[in-house]
């Protein structure tokens, strides 16, 4: 049967339309799509954009206002204890308040971190009123504590940055300090030398020193060395009177022969060189104590023969 030319032209017909339909629909629905995708697009810049404004940021904003501390303390059997306080402004970010009592030469420590409190505890803390900003603390300084200058350092922990960047040493005080009792001169005895050495020969000489006032009094133990020829040694060391002198050590130091910190016994390792001169050196030990003005051992005088 031979198709009918009208009937084929309508299905051509009806087959174009249907070819638009389609292209126009999936035209409409990638349009959708896209628009769609811009939209997610632009939600999630939005949402990851970093606002121009810094909010909520806190700020470490304190300030020491002042120190509170004596000048000059001296001990007696009703009052051992000082007071030592410091006064802060905004105190929003602080955290932790506390301080450091050591000797001014470092050589002793009395409170390696004293916390102190704004919490009006005054038998305990030394604090009068709580919450007015100032922070206090107590520590005694007993009658066996060396006389001398001592110093307070004073610190505090914000709650603001990590650790160590939290802290921050905010002052520091001096004073002066007097254990109530007559200061007497230090003592040196016991030396242990070798009699003779030979140059280039590494040699360790002691010797043991003590002070009424306690051990923790002595300042320095020292020596100086005289040649065979008179000529006095001048490492950098001097004395009031322009003496060199090397210091010796109690500080458990190997490099210098101690064997062991705090025991009283004062060490030096020591070799002469190959170009030394020869023949008898004479040694002088002393020590001085922390007292002001300070007091001196006797001397004890060594030869040594060098070959």
């Amino acid at each position: 049967m031979i198709p009918s030319p009208i009937h084929t032209e309508k299905k051509l017909i009806n087959s174009d339309y249907h070819f638009f339909i389609n292209s126009h629909f999936i035209k409409n629905r990638l349009y959708k799509n896209f628009i769609v995708i811009m939209l997610l697009a632009l939600a999630f810049l939005a949402c990851g954009k970093i606002p121009e404004g810094i909010v909520d940021v806190k700020i470490v904003n304190y300030s020491v206002l002042g120190i509170t501390a004596p000048s000059n303390f001296s001990y007696s059997q009703t009052d051992s204890t000082i007071v030592t306080s410091v006064q802060i402004a905004n105190t929003e970010t602080v955290s932790v308040v506390w301080c450091k009592i050591t000797s001014l030469d470092g050589t002793l420590t009395k409170m390696s971190q004293l916390s102190m409190y704004d919490d009006g505890n005054l038998s305990l803390n030394g604090d009068e009123n709580k919450g007015d900003g100032i922070y206090s603390a107590k520590f005694v300084m007993g009658k066996l504590t060396p006389i001398g200058k001592y110093q307070i350092q004073y610190f505090i922990e914000d709650n603001i940055n990590y650790a160590p960047d939290n802290l921050k040493k905010v002052g520091t005080h001096i004073f002066s300090f007097s254990p109530g009792q007559i200061n007497l001169p230090p003592v040196i005895s016991n030396l242990i030398i070798p009699v003779s050495v030979n140059r280039g020969e590494s040699f360790t000489f002691t010797i043991k020193a003590n002070d009424p006032n306690g051990l923790s009094d002595i300042a320095q133990v020292y020596f100086k060395l005289v040649r065979p020829d008179n000529t006095i040694v001048t490492p950098g060391l001097q004395d009031d009177n322009g003496s060199g002198f090397f210091l010796m050590h109690d500080d458990g130091n190997t490099n210098y022969g101690d064997v062991q910190a705090g025991d009283g016994i004062f060490s030096f390792k020591n070799t002469f060189g190959i170009t030394s001169q020869t023949g008898s050196w004479k040694f002088e030990f002393q020590a001085k104590d922390k007292g002001t003005p300070s007091k001196l051992s006797d001397v004890i005088t060594f030869n040594l023969i060098v070959n």
